[in-house]
């Protein structure tokens, strides 16, 4: 059993609110989680056309917004409780609505969770990783959950594996990250990937410093040099890549824009030795 974070994603279209204000307002009125249709007025909100088509637009504080499409597929999951306020389209061209999640669950296991607190105050703020009480979790399709100190409600919502498989079968333009699994604790993962990213070390037949590891991949185009948790190659226009070791062994990579201190500091290398390698040190 898993639970999962739904989200929009800034890389499809989006939407935001024409006023600023009334923005502010919405997230004021969502983070508590209580209903809110008996009172509710629509605010107007303007489309970011990127050509990406979305169906989970935005995040506005513990709310999502979403597409008619979303509302109508996420609504066939019975017994949700969840409201969808309708908001006016300055454009016309489609229905929007804030999903407002009232389910809100007390089922952070503080003792195997890690927390998240703020500097000397030691406020409990979130988590950086979860562990759950699965008998708290596992008869609920989506919602918020509370902090195990104070009454702060965190903004992200979170779905069930029936939930997710319902959108992913049927709808398009939206994030699902795994947040947590019965049978994969988040210790047992990093611990996991700390033996992976020592692997990978260990492998490395030669090494060199950064720079050198950018101008062999330069030269030969296809190869990738290791470092840990991170890779670069290059792509067919020549550029660099970076890549982020996953747990499922494969690499999610990104075009850098700038390249963090600490990635210019790693020793790199190449897992087999090749035919000249000489060349690698006469670059």
């Amino acid at each position: 059993m898993k639970i999962w974070w739904l989200d929009y994603h800034p890389v499809y279209n989006t939407v935001s609110f024409v006023n600023y204000d009334e923005g502010k307002k919405v997230r004021e009125l969502v983070q508590d989680a209580n209903p809110l249709v008996g009172n509710w007025k629509t605010y107007n909100v303007i489309l970011d056309n990127k050509e990406k088509p979305s169906v989970i637009l935005n995040a506005v504080g513990g709310a999502l917004i979403v597409s008619e499409r979303a509302k109508e597929i996420i609504s066939q999951t019975p017994n949700l409780n969840v409201e969808f306020l309708p908001l006016t389209n300055t454009e016309g061209e489609s229905e929007f609505f804030v999903l407002n999640v009232l389910t809100v669950l007390n089922c952070v296991d503080p003792n195997h969770s890690k927390e998240k607190r703020l500097g000397s105050s030691n406020l409990l703020i979130d988590y950086e990783e979860l562990e759950l009480f699965k008998d708290v979790v596992q008869d609920n399709d989506i919602f918020r959950i509370m902090l195990h100190e104070g009454n702060k409600i965190l903004t992200k919502i979170y779905v069930s594996d029936r939930l997710k498989e319902m959108i992913e079968n049927h709808l398009k333009g939206y994030q699902l990250v795994e947040m947590w699994d019965s049978e994969f604790s988040w210790k047992q993962k990093e611990e996991k990937y700390v033996s992976m990213c020592e692997e990978i070390n260990i492998s490395l037949k030669v090494t060199f410093d950064f720079q050198k590891a950018i101008d062999y991949i330069q030269k030969n185009k296809g190869q990738i040099v290791f470092s840990g948790k991170w890779a670069l190659k290059v792509d067919e226009e020549n550029e660099i890549l970076l890549g982020q070791l996953v747990l499922d062994g494969t690499y999610s990579w990104i075009n850098p824009v700038y390249y963090p201190p600490v990635i210019l500091g790693l020793t790199w290398g190449i897992k087999e030795k090749k035919k000249s390698l000489f060349s690698i040190f006469n670059l």
